[in-house]
């Protein structure tokens, strides 16, 4: 009688150790064919920048839409990559920096001109890395497209596939995966570290009237407060034959100009090549 009730202890003391350790594995450990065990997998496979930046990714989904952008960037990566505040404090004074602003004022004031009354505002400072960050942590729209991501991620990784896949392998068919993902509409941010205004190579235009905005940088109110106004074809009139090659088209951005200094030394040879026929 002692024995059976010993024994019984026995059993309910291992019972309530398994159902410890199952618990905490299930809190704190992920499983080997576990999302967060992928995705750690493939983003020590990622160029050193992209996978610091990932550290100050604030949660799985923005961490996915941000690596889905770095595979797509494929080889184009690190000469895309944005720079720090401290880069952007030395590369303020450099000469390709002084055309940009000279170019930027020339089509503000022909803007200015053609709509008297009327200014463009533009901030002239690059977006640094650190910026980028903040932005994507924050951003709601950002937040609904990595939702759907993360949604189709843990679909992908329940296939029999991951069960018992090699490391590798799971994380290039993970990766793959990833970089194949349409999402239901485009992010209205570019992924930290990508985005065209970290090496000042865009700018973003604004209409201003007596100090007031009349024609802001909000994406859902493009058509509204651009397109309907006839602001869209005002600033495209302004920037013709300059440097600045535009507007974005996805996200839809009327007031986003990437900056192409070839851009006017083509314009030039094109007016002289149609000169000399």
């Amino acid at each position: 009688m002692a024995l059976g009730k010993c024994w019984g202890g026995v059993l309910a003391l291992s019972a309530l150790m398994l159902s410890s350790v199952s618990a905490l594995a299930g809190s704190t450990l992920p499983r080997h064919d576990s999302l967060p065990a992928h995705f750690d997998a493939l983003a020590a496979g990622l160029p050193v920048p992209a996978a610091r930046a990932l550290e100050d990714v604030d949660g799985m989904p923005r961490k996915l839409l941000a690596t889905r952008s770095y595979l797509r960037a494929g080889g184009s990566l690190l000469s895309r990559w944005s720079w720090t505040e401290a880069q952007i404090d030395r590369r303020m004074n450099s000469s390709n920096y002084r055309r940009l602003l000279a170019e930027t004022e020339a089509v503000r004031a022909r803007f200015a001109s053609d709509n008297p009354g009327y200014t463009l505002y533009a901030n002239m400072r690059p977006r640094s890395l650190e910026l980028q960050l903040e932005r994507w942590n924050s951003n709601a729209g950002v937040a609904r497209v990595a939702q759907a991501l993360h949604k189709a991620a843990l679909a992908e990784v329940a296939k029999p596939y991951y069960r018992s896949c090699e490391r590798t392998q799971c994380a290039q068919r993970l990766s793959q995966f990833l970089a194949g993902w349409q999402p239901p509409h485009a992010a209205p941010l570019a992924a930290p570290g990508l985005s065209s205004h970290g090496q000042a190579r865009a700018i973003d235009f604004q209409v201003m009237h007596k100090g007031k905005v009349v024609a802001s940088t909000v994406v859902a109110t493009a058509r509204k407060h651009w397109d309907a106004p006839g602001w869209t074809g005002k600033l495209q009139a302004a920037v013709a034959g300059t440097s600045f090659a535009g507007p974005l088209k996805a996200p839809y951005e009327p007031w986003h100009y990437e900056y192409q200094p070839r851009l006017t030394a083509m314009a030039a040879q094109a007016a002289e090549d149609e000169d000399e026929t």
